[in-house]
């Protein structure tokens, strides 16, 4: 299931420098048109099964690709996050054979897609267009869909550690459960939000890398709403192509699904794969 509200869900970006003298043309920063074109392709997976006493299974996937030429970026990602175990139905803290011979229950459902084009306007800038999609029925979403429009720029970027910022707009369309729908909510809800963001990494050696994304998410309509997302991550190399990660990403909403909660946080361990 994908994870919370704008917590760790929203994040910001923006910023840009110029140098004017007099009344000459502003100072632009080139971005080489000659570079070689570069593409990437990773796959994560993590997974965790109990059998006996407990019994219940997790299972933890996604995919990143991106190519990057000249002034321009394309890139995607696409996952799940999938959970189901034989439920204590009686509640009386046991498994009975006729709990264990019942159909799994599902206790975790997140399917999440996004792509996004960006254009460079110089080594350090660029404005970007996003579009993506969730489902999650344990937080209220039948299908959360958005897409977003917005300039990011890097204030650091070296052999070690990165840092960009970003400032868009955000348009969602919220599609809720029937389980939602009978707790109260509205079948369908449009979202207008301004959107930061502030991401960074940093590389400590051959072997271990950090990161963290940060967004905020601010209703432009009802500004009580707000959602913050955050995604953390320790990273540690075991070999040329494979890594192992250590992640924790967090999604609060303060005007959550009606009848659900306004915090979700997942912490994950999976294996990297740097398939390009």
């Amino acid at each position: 299931m994908f994870a919370l509200v704008a917590s760790l869900l929203l994040t910001p970006s923006f910023a840009e420098d110029s140098e004017f003298a007099g009344t000459e043309a502003p100072v632009i920063e080139e971005v080489a048109e000659d570079k070689e074109p570069e593409t990437k392709l990773s796959a994560e997976f993590g997974t965790a099964f109990a059998t006996g006493n407990a019994i219940f299974y997790t299972v933890a996937g996604s995919i990143t690709a991106s190519h990057e030429w000249d002034r321009n970026k394309l890139g995607a990602i696409g996952g799940i996050n999938l959970g189901a175990a034989k439920a204590d139905a009686d509640g009386d803290g046991l498994l009975s054979q006729a709990e264990r011979d019942a159909d799994y229950a599902r206790n975790v459902q997140r399917y999440f897609a996004e792509g996004r084009y960006d254009r460079f306007l110089s080594d350090k800038d660029s404005i970007y267009v996003l579009a993506g999609a969730f489902q999650d029925p344990f937080a209220g979403y039948d299908l959360r869909s958005h897409e977003q429009v917005g300039y990011s720029r890097r204030l650091i970027k070296n052999d070690t550690s990165e840092l960009v910022t970003e400032l868009g707009f955000d348009y969602a369309q919220e599609n809720y459960t029937d389980e939602a729908v009978a707790g109260g909510s509205e079948p369908y809800q449009d979202v207008f939000a301004a959107r930061i963001l502030l991401g960074g990494s940093h590389t400590f050696n051959d072997s271990v890398s950090v990161s963290n994304t940060f967004e905020y998410y601010q209703n432009v309509v009802d500004f009580n709403d707000v959602r913050i997302l955050n995604t953390a991550a320790l990273t540690t190399t075991l070999s040329g192509k494979l890594s192992l990660k250590l992640s924790h990403s967090l999604i609060f909403d303060n005007v959550p699904v009606e009848g659900f909660v306004s915090l979700d946080q997942t912490t994950m361990a999976t294996l990297v794969a740097s398939i390009l």
